[in-house]
């Protein structure tokens, strides 16, 4: 741990003599940073003499697994070692270049596929495979007739390939009792309308022989993907009706995503009354049984929970496959939604006064805090809404407002209503409005601030952000000094208000721990000559903490003036110095920051060095 320490501050000679010892450690975690730094600086050379090493294992295996770190940089090293003449040597060239998946590789491992090793070419077979080029399929297919550990490599190759040119020749093995299961998961992987006619076939004559879950989920696998449902036999559907009161939980399942992918049939019930009951949380995405089923949509709606969830996902995906009645009454529906996206979805297309009016009661019955995603479909539903907001006679005028504001009524007159709010009811009204600058920039904030800072300060600030508004930036900057709100300085770092850096610079000498922090931060957002060089001050503190923070804002707004002091920290003691020290020198590409980012691809921790690695790649 003490070598793995020093490792920032050694020269190159003296890490890679570290890495001798540290790859030996049994720790994963040293043994893993040592092999990281090992990627940036061990030369070539030294590599390809550990992978030959078949006297150290330990070698061998760290030179496999640093080529492996070092990415498309070791591919030519991998293809040149294809051609050596220890297999054993061939065998990692091979495990890396799969490793790597660069397609540039088909040709080197196609030659591969019949090397004298049986372990060399068992491994070439699966990389070629896992590249998914289907011009291997005519090499691949010989030794489905071979040894069982070749053939079993060849099954999971063309699996791994997907190409329906295989569902034959893979499926005449399918009776192989050695071969049969791999060759099932195969034809699953590959998909499609012959893999699963292939499977249902073979499911219908052998059953009572299969094991049933792993069969029947693999074939809810495929016909879940498939386009559109196949024409379903009666045979098959029959089967699988039989096993929805299967003993094992896991088959009934199965058979019931089957059958509702098959399409429309007297189980569709019973198959969704086991999809829903399968769920061990709440549903987040609509099943794919279920994603072609647009005659469910209405079926859906008129039900609560999962069922309810997956129909506003099946109107989305499928418009106009849901009724705006059966819309609206699900949205009037007493159950909280799990997902207001999937509403706004299925709404997106649908304009009528009924669920406009359905709509607003369900808007307004959601919390404050989960309306905004609703917002943007109630300006979309603007022409209905706008006519039921003004029969509503129950609406509180704060609310009234609100809705009549996003829906587009003209900012003047919302306004003026605000103004004549009493406070309480003028705060809540503009905090929901406030990232609407065309009524933010006419509110009365001078006299407002001026008569009640406190209430107004943070108020006016969250508006100027959320809004944009930099015209209030000399009212906000009039009060930062006497009234140091948080959302007064995030204020001025998010609108880039240099102006306010002499303020927030002698602020920094309050006693306010968070002030502190949040200046730090923002003076990185607004940049500048003054910010900067207060950054720098402040990085050159013993304060840890306070040093992180000035360097990280810093980096944010760096200049190239600025590379020779993240030069100077490329030692620090801190990670995520270092870490900011790659952001900014990898920014400009001069040849001393190439230097010093050669050094830091060398960084015992990972983050640091491969994000240095990528910028010199870069």
């Amino acid at each position: 741990m003490e070598l793995l320490e020093k490792l920032p501050s050694l020269s190159l000679e003296e890490r890679a003599e570290a890495i001798e010892t540290l790859v030996r450690n049994p720790s994963p975690g040293v043994r893993g940073q040592a092999l990281q730094v090992g990627a940036a600086i061990l030369p070539e050379e030294t590599l390809i003499e550990y992978v030959r090493s078949d006297s150290d294992a330990v070698h061998r295996n760290a030179a496999t697994e640093i080529l492996k770190i070092r990415g498309s940089r070791s591919f030519h090293l991998a293809v040149d070692l294809l051609a050596d003449e220890d297999p054993d040597v061939v065998l990692q060239a091979v495990l890396i270049l799969d490793h790597l998946k660069d397609p540039r590789a088909f040709e080197a491992l196609r030659g591969a596929l019949h090397h004298s090793n049986p372990n060399v070419a068992q491994a070439a077979i699966v990389a070629v495979g896992r590249l998914g080029d289907a011009r291997a399929i005519p090499d691949l297919l010989p030794f489905l007739e071979s040894d069982t550990w070749l053939r079993v490599a060849a099954i999971q190759a063309l699996g791994d390939i997907r190409s329906p040119a295989a569902v034959e020749p893979l499926s005449a093995l399918l009776t192989d009792l050695m071969s049969g299961p791999m060759v099932i998961e195969a034809l699953a992987r590959i998909g499609g309308e012959e893999a699963f006619q292939a499977l249902s076939e073979h499911w219908l004559r052998f059953q009572d022989e299969l094991d049933t879950e792993t069969t029947i989920g693999f074939l809810a696998h495929v016909v879940e993907g498939l386009p559109e449902p196949p024409p379903p036999g009666p045979e098959l559907r029959l089967s699988l009706a039989e096993r929805l009161r299967d003993p094992y939980r896991a088959v009934r399942i199965s058979s019931a995503r089957c059958l509702l992918a098959l399409g429309p049939g007297p189980e569709d019930a019973e198959a969704l009354h086991l999809l829903a009951d399968s769920l061990r949380e709440g549903p987040t995405i609509l099943p794919s049984c279920l994603a072609q089923r647009t005659d469910l949509a209405d079926t859906l709606l008129e039900r609560s929970g999962a069922w309810r969830f997956w129909g506003f996902l099946s109107a989305a995906k499928h418009p106009g496959s849901a009724s705006p009645e059966s819309l609206a009454r699900a949205l009037t529906h007493d159950e909280p939604v799990e997902s207001l996206d999937a509403i706004i979805e299925a709404l997106r297309e649908v304009k009528s006064p009924v669920v406009a009016s359905a709509l607003l009661d369900f808007y307004l019955g959601l919390p404050i805090e989960e309306r905004a995603g609703l917002e943007p479909i109630l300006e979309e539903q603007r022409d209905h809404l706008s006519g039921v907001v003004k029969q509503r006679t129950d609406l509180p005028e704060t609310e009234r407002l609100v809705v009549q504001a996003l829906l587009g009524e003209p900012a003047e007159g919302i306004v003026a209503r605000i103004v004549a709010l009493d406070a309480a009811e003028r705060v809540e009204v503009i905090s929901r409005l406030e990232g609407h600058p065309e009524i933010v920039r006419q509110l009365p904030w001078s006299t407002w601030l001026e008569e009640e800072p406190e209430r107004y300060a943070e108020l006016a600030a969250q508006s100027a952000i959320a809004s944009g508004s930099r015209e209030l930036l000399p009212t906000l900057r009039s009060l930062l000094e006497r009234f140091p709100a948080p959302d007064l300085v995030r204020a001025a770092g998010e609108l880039g208000d240099r102006e306010a850096v002499p303020t927030l610079i002698q602020l920094l000498d309050t006693k306010k721990p968070l002030i502190s922090v949040l200046i730090i931060e923002n003076l990185g957002k607004i940049g500048g000559p003054d910010a900067r060089h207060q950054l720098q001050t402040l990085a050159s503190e013993e304060d840890e903490k306070i040093a992180r923070l000035a360097y990280k804002a810093l980096a944010s707004c760096a200049t190239e003036d600025d590379d020779e002091f993240f030069r100077q920290a490329i030692d620090h003691q801190d990670w995520l110095v270092r870490l900011a020290c790659v952001e900014v020198l990898g920014r400009f590409t001069r040849q001393k920051n190439m230097a010093a980012l050669a050094q830091l691809a060398a960084d015992p921790v990972a983050a640091v060095a491969e994000r240095a690695a990528s910028a010199l790649e870069g």
